[in-house]
């Protein structure tokens, strides 16, 4: 009897093993699979990021100061709702090779991160410029004129 006891658990010791291996073996083959979706997504957001609203968006001010962090500007930017991650844009700033010249910029919520990150390397002066180039070929709405014409 005492063999037949040996025997049951032996039987119940492999049984144990079996069933912790794979255990094992799924927790790291879930964990490969999230991974791999992280990476993915990430890496999709770094080479076709969007942009936080629809068009037309809102404008914004964003300041840079001297002496400013590229890791401190894109978390500024982060907290304004200009861009969806920091990371994302610190990437893009690397591999787009984008310098960030301190000022005051009108960015705007409908820009993708490629294309602040396009203005912040431009410069103020030159923001400055296109968002009163891009303001000047708006169509004027009807209750805009309206407005205009009461004001004056």
């Amino acid at each position: 009897m005492s063999t037949s006891k040996k025997k049951a658990g032996q039987i119940s010791s492999a049984v144990i093993r079996v069933a912790l291996t794979v255990i094992f073996y799924t927790v790291v083959v879930m964990a490969f699979v999230v991974g791999i979706r992280a990476a993915f997504s990430f890496g999709y957001e770094v080479f076709d990021s969007g942009s936080v609203a629809e068009a037309p968006g809102t404008d914004k001010l964003f300041v840079v100061e001297e002496g400013m962090s590229s890791a401190e500007c894109m978390d500024s930017l982060e907290k304004s709702g200009l861009i969806r991650d920091k990371n994302v844009a610190m990437i893009q700033e690397f591999f787009y090779q984008y310098d960030i010249y301190p000022g005051t910029y009108t960015l705007n919520t409908s820009m993708t991160t490629k294309e602040i990150l396009q203005a912040l390397n431009d410069g103020p002066a030159e923001s400055a410029t296109a968002a009163l180039r891009d303001f000047a070929e708006q169509p004027i709405q009807e209750g805009t004129r309206e407005v205009i014409e009461e004001g004056e």
